[in-house]
């Protein structure tokens, strides 16, 4: 198999985009949302209040370092977001703010993609599950995560990202609400979040953190309004009060007093080594590398080897969303399958790329799972630890939301696929540019990565990107 593995297929996408048409259909273009149209921005904004301009203290951006870097820099792709959380996240958008923004501010900067994943009310524990499933996968630039929860489920949804990726998190603390008011005056915490718990942990583990809650008072305060002015029901932001978030944290994209790390200490670059036999050779240390070439007409086909072994046989995998069957049971007003689903699985041992199908059996939990290539593969409960009979499964039920509301015939389905390149291919049109992802998912620590011809032409490669993410060294 030739790819680069920015372009895995595994339906995800598409997925994202069912989700995102139930969570933040079209409004008619009088409803417009602010978050989006520009030149009515203003009629969202109380009356009498004044334009809101974030705040920015020396140490914001301090842990934004690489993703300043890529900004000024500029890049040969797009500078890549991936939002996760509940609606909170939702009412934010869907980037347009940043795709705004971000290259008014670093002109270098011309595209911004922006994706996210989202639950109604989805606290961080469930959200370990999307990261491993989607984020992960795609290796974004930055992860924003706008939700509730236990911090300590905050804790592992970083820890995650961080062993696996090199993105930098923004993680900003929640907006007031109806719920909050008899905290008003008295304590900077929310109803259901401890904010100097969640600080904590964002500086624990160096993850930006936005002081929301404080800023947002600050502005209602400043204009004596009331904690309802900016939202848009009892609990979700309006849409000025949309803006006020996304103002808050584009704010921390700043050059600040310092830095808790360097942009090379996460990723760099190294130039090809071309050897007597024609083959190319790169000893790195990280998880992930690219490369970046130029096509040529006769370019060459080379084969990919890792530590000295086919690639095929590294033991680096990826798996695709666990996508649940749109006819599943659904229980409660505006509910979805997404919500009612096992969000995350965990690869075990002796893994066979293939296509895996889980079937309940009862009302009460229990279930069946299927491999394309494997067969029946064991029987679990989903409120119980389950390892595939083969070892190559593991489901945690502290992954699994709402496992209760599942019924007798719900189906869910996730591939899983390697996470490497069988061979890289040159061949193409004079002088065009291209960026192939070789291996992801790699442990992370030295590798060998060579490439061997296998179809006579030759291969330009301008260089490799390594990727060495914080955790696991």
């Amino acid at each position: 198999m030739t790819f680069g593995l920015h372009r895995f297929d595994f339906m995800h996408r598409s997925l994202l985009l069912v989700a995102l048409a139930t969570l933040a259909p079209n409004a008619p273009a009088a409803e417009r949302s602010l978050v989006t149209d520009e030149p009515v921005f203003a009629k969202g904004k109380p009356e009498g209040a004044s334009d809101y301009v974030a705040k920015t203290e020396p140490g914001d951006g301090r842990h934004l370092a690489l993703s300043l870097h890529k900004l000024e820099q500029g890049m040969d792709r797009p500078f890549l977001i991936w939002a996760i959380g509940s609606s909170y996240t939702n009412m934010l958008g869907n980037g347009e703010f940043w795709q705004r923004e971000l290259p008014k501010r670093f002109p270098k900067t011309a595209r911004v993609e922006y994706r996210k994943m989202v639950g109604n009310s989805c606290p961080w524990q469930y959200l370990r599950g999307w990261a491993r499933h989607l984020v992960i996968p795609d290796q974004p630039d930055l992860v924003i995560t706008y939700t509730i929860g236990d911090p300590a489920d905050l804790e592992k949804l970083i820890l995650e990202l961080r062993r696996h990726t090199t993105a930098d998190i923004l993680v900003p603390s929640i907006h007031w609400r109806e719920r909050d008011i008899p905290l008003w005056g008295k304590s900077e915490n929310a109803a259901d979040q401890d904010v100097a718990a969640v600080r904590e942990v964002c500086r624990k583990h160096g993850v930006e953190f936005v002081e929301n809650r404080r800023d947002w008072a600050a502005y209602l305060s400043a204009n004596q309004l009331p904690v309802t002015a900016l939202l848009k029901d009892a609990v979700h932001q309006s849409d000025y009060g949309a803006h006020l978030i996304n103002s808050n944290m584009l704010a921390h994209f700043r050059v600040p007093e310092s830095v808790s790390d360097a942009p090379t200490d996460r990723e760099r670059v190294i130039q090809p080594e071309r050897q007597a036999d024609g083959s190319f050779t790169a000893t790195f240390t990280g998880n992930r590398i690219d490369l970046a070439g130029t096509l040529s007409p006769d370019g060459g086909t080379y084969r990919v080897l890792i530590d000295d072994q086919p690639a095929l046989k590294t033991d680096a995998w990826l798996m695709s969303y666990v996508q649940p069957d749109p006819k599943n049971a659904k229980e409660g007003k505006g509910a979805n399958p997404r919500d009612q689903s096992p969000h995350g699985i965990t690869l075990g041992r002796n893994i066979v790329p293939q296509s895996w199908t889980l079937v309940m059996t009862s009302d009460q939990g229990d279930y069946q799972l299927t491999g394309s290539v494997t067969g029946a593969d064991g029987v679990g409960n989903a409120f119980q630890p389950f390892t595939s009979t083969s070892g190559q499964i593991i489901i945690e039920p502290d992954l699994w939301r709402r496992a209760e509301r599942n019924r007798t015939g719900d189906r869910f389905t996730f591939e899983v696929k390697p996470a490497v390149a069988e061979t890289v291919s040159f061949a193409g049109g004079a002088g065009t540019t291209f960026t192939v992802r070789l291996a992801q998912q790699l442990a992370n620590r030295q590798h060998t990565l060579r490439l061997v011809p296998v179809a006579a032409g030759p291969a330009s490669i301008t260089e490799w990107r390594v990727f060495r993410p914080q955790l696991d060294r």
